[in-house]
């Protein structure tokens, strides 16, 4: 079981409270605007909170969250949204109905796990499953990763590319910018500074994948 802070009803309120407050929602505007600008159709947020991205996303999407009491927020808001189950091996998507979703987000997750690599690993494969055809990751920098200490991988390009992962499972690397300010040394020292990556699964990917992942 996850400390109380991590997971528990005092963290969920401490992020509904924020999701609430006026000033917060409209900085979180112009960080959400970019993502939603590589967003295409019905979408998965993955460990979406308070539901900040959620809200925002197209009609049809979904949200999976791990603490029991922002779903219960969530539900009552009238958002859809269903419970993760919590595991080191990473997320379960067996209740997601395939080829329902685009675009999967991935949204200051991947960074509280020990083994992100290998979580993503497994979430590129699953996504590959589902027809999902974009996947987004976004990331403290190097501030916001001190700054929590439940953070337990950082994350940026250099990791990226030494875990293999600039094509990976089929998904290729699109895109990826910071923000705020599209430079990398901002973020050693401004907490809310993050790095966003756009993966996209190509029409050339298809055959490598049918090669790993024969019927």
């Amino acid at each position: 079981m996850k400390q109380d802070h991590e997971y528990g009803r005092t963290y969920a309120q401490r992020q509904i409270d924020r999701q609430r407050n006026p000033l917060r929602k409209l900085i979180k505007f112009f960080y959400i605007s970019r993502i939603l600008r590589h967003i295409t159709g019905p979408t998965i947020d993955l460990g979406c909170g308070a539901g900040q991205i959620l809200e925002r996303l197209p009609s049809g999407s979904l949200g999976i969250e791990v603490n029991p009491f922002l779903v219960e927020d969530l539900i009552q808001r009238g958002l859809r949204v269903f419970s993760a189950r919590e595991s080191q091996e990473g997320f379960d998507l067996s209740e997601v109905t395939p080829h329902e979703f685009n675009t999967l987000v991935l949204s200051h997750v991947l960074e509280h796990f020990d083994n992100a690599d290998q979580v993503l690993h497994r979430l590129f494969r699953d996504c590959v499953s589902l027809g999902i055809s974009t996947v987004i990751i976004v990331v403290p920098s190097e501030a916001g990763f001190r700054s929590d200490s439940t953070h337990k991988t950082f994350i940026d390009i250099d990791y990226l590319r030494s875990k293999s992962m600039i094509e990976c499972e089929g998904f290729r690397m699109f895109h990826h910018s910071f923000f705020p300010g599209n430079m990398r040394f901002i973020g050693k020292f401004f907490v809310y500074h993050e790095l966003m990556v756009v993966y996209h699964f190509t029409q050339e990917s298809v055959s490598i994948v049918n090669t790993k992942y024969p019927n």
